[in-house]
């Protein structure tokens, strides 16, 4: 299978002179086009710093990372930002909408930089995305007038309009009660069913069981990956995944 990102002995490091730490300590990881994939690991395990490292968000201070054959570390910050626009999506655990606009106009705006003369056709893909994720009623509605729900769907359908290859998602269902979370992982598991690889930093391990793989980081490195497979709600227990992986993840406290 074809990688559509591939990181190489990446260091990131914070602080300065003694106090001065790797938060990436050398982590390799291969994520395959149209796979789902999740990143546990204790808190200040470097989980989110590696999100943002392979997703361009952030520098790294050596080793490289490739996505869909493009080295980021050759791209200035103009072309890192319009790779990030045009072929990525992210969901973070608090949606970052504009309290100005309402919902519809938030989930337009990051596609009118690059097709500022088809304004109706973008308006068009946005309520068809409201549409798919049900939450059409909403369009003309303040941010401030959504549950944490629907703002994490407005979320997910301003991710889905540029056709991204690969979704990036920090803690999406950390904010959200559980009905609410079920509901986010069916929506990208939706999604992944599409072909879209996705990657996603989670605490949850009812989350982290609905994905294909989870790796697990310790220290600024991967310490283990475990491979539960293809979760289909219709005839998989995602209580005994969720077990099994509660299991595993208890073998890698150390």
């Amino acid at each position: 299978m074809q990688p559509i990102m591939v990181g190489a002995n990446i260091v990131k490091s914070f602080g300065a002179g003694t106090e001065r730490r790797n938060v990436l300590d050398g982590v390799s990881v291969r994520i395959n086009a149209g796979e789902f994939v999740a990143i546990m690991g204790p808190s200040g395990s470097g989980k989110s710093t590696l999100l943002f490292a392979l997703s361009g968000m952030d520098s790294i201070d050596s080793g490289s990372i490739m996505f869909d054959g493009v080295d980021l570390a050759r791209l200035s910050d103009n072309e890192l930002a319009d790779l990030r626009r045009r072929k990525m999506g992210f969901v973070f655990q608090q949606p970052t909408l504009l309290r100005n606009l309402n919902v519809l106009d938030n989930i337009m705006l990051p596609s009118m930089r690059d097709n500022r003369k088809n304004v109706a056709q973008i308006r068009a893909k946005a309520k068809a995305l409201m549409q798919q994720t049900a939450i059409e009623e909403l369009e003309t509605r303040e941010i401030t007038q959504a549950s944490g729900g629907q703002l994490q769907r407005v979320g997910i359908c301003r991710a889905l309009m540029s056709d991204p290859q690969m979704i990036f998602g920090d803690e999406p269902t950390g904010a959200l009660n559980s009905s609410s979370a079920n509901e986010i992982m069916a929506l990208l598991a939706d999604i992944h069913r599409t072909g879209t690889s996705i990657l996603l930093v989670t605490h949850d391990v009812s989350v982290a069981a609905q994905t294909e793989r989870v790796l697990f980081i310790f220290d600024g490195q991967i310490a283990g990956e475990y491979r539960p497979g293809p979760y289909d709600a219709a005839r998989d227990d995602l209580k005994t995944r969720a077990e099994a992986l509660t299991v595993w993840l208890a073998t890698m406290q150390f």
